[in-house]
């Protein structure tokens, strides 16, 4: 019950901080950010606003826990909703300070963060590339849908006009936080709750087995960074001791499937978009990582060359 507080309360206290910068740069967006200035932004062209948003994150460094209130206020600026998604994937690991982490954490293998940041790019680029051929209606969740055409969703704070004064604003800005921090933070300890709970009755060992094998080994890293939950910038020193006896592929597989999928974002997910549309984003996003994956395990020669290595 002790090891259970204990990893209950580290993911908390890891991922409060992040959760909250989200929901203030979501209430920043929201009362300052026009949409026709984000539309306007973003090339429109499906694929290259796709590898834009992509590269938002470069800009924009936060982890994934902090995600899923920035990209539901996106949404409901009339963003498209694969747009938000590219960001929402990309951004928690195609990041500047994600990438020092990668590259002190893998010291010995420096060529890993190149191998996480392009083969998260290229996983981004399908997983939105298909979801932008789906129904944008199909996929939000009735609030959200009905957010989108009124622009302001569950949210009855009126936003300040253009002359509100700098406590009103800053007012307003709080009561659009706490709003999202609120519908976000329960589904934050229900996913904390369930990864503590798993990560105290699964040994590890029996995740680790599954190193023998290139198929079993990519899909038990996976397996491994959903259950586990940890944010973007730490996870590479988890993963990291594992060099000697994990492939490339599979190690790859733990750093870019985990910050896309883990068990707290996906119950987060669920405040966004339909269930059934939240299990395809899961099983579409799983697909993506674990072939990509696989083909550093079988292709090493072809990564080296994407990925520089000498």
């Amino acid at each position: 019950m002790q090891d259970f507080n204990t990893i209950f309360l580290s993911i908390i206290i890891e991922a409060l901080p992040l959760v909250l910068v989200g929901v203030f740069v979501s209430a920043f967006i929201h009362l300052f950010v026009p949409a026709e200035w984000i539309q306007r932004i973003l090339p429109r062209k499906r694929l290259t606003g796709i590898i834009a948003a992509s590269f938002l994150g470069l800009f924009l460094p936060l982890c994934e826990c902090g995600m899923v209130p920035i990209i539901r206020r996106l949404i409901h600026k009339g963003i498209p909703p694969y747009i938000a998604i590219a960001f929402m994937l990309s951004a928690p690991i195609i990041n500047p300070l994600v990438a020092w982490s990668t590259y002190l954490a893998f010291s010995a293998f420096p060529s890993m963060v190149l191998y996480r940041l392009i083969g998260a790019f290229i996983a981004v680029v399908i997983i939105a590339f298909i979801i932008s051929t789906s129904h944008d209606r199909q996929m939000l969740s009735s609030g959200e849908a009905a957010a989108t055409s009124d622009c302001c969703g569950h949210h009855t704070h009126r936003p300040p006009d253009s002359n509100s004064n700098f406590q009103s604003t800053l007012r307003a800005m709080l009561y659009h936080a706490c709003d999202d921090f609120f519908d976000m933070g329960r589904f934050l300890l229900i996913g904390s709750f369930l990864a503590a709970l798993i990560q105290t009755t699964v040994p590890r060992l029996t995740l680790l087995s599954f190193g023998q094998d290139p198929g079993y080994s990519v899909g038990g890293m996976m397996l491994f960074a959903f259950l586990i939950s940890v944010c973007s910038q730490a996870d590479a020193f988890i993963v990291a001791p594992f060099l000697e006896h994990f492939s490339t592929g599979s190690l790859a597989a733990f750093l870019i499937f985990g910050p896309m999928l883990d068990i707290k974002n996906t119950a987060m997910l669920l405040t966004i978009f339909k269930p059934l549309f939240t299990l395809k984003l899961i099983l579409l996003i799983t697909a993506t990582v674990f072939g990509i994956s696989l083909s550093m395990v079988y292709f090493p020669q072809l990564w080296e060359v994407i990925c520089f290595v000498h």
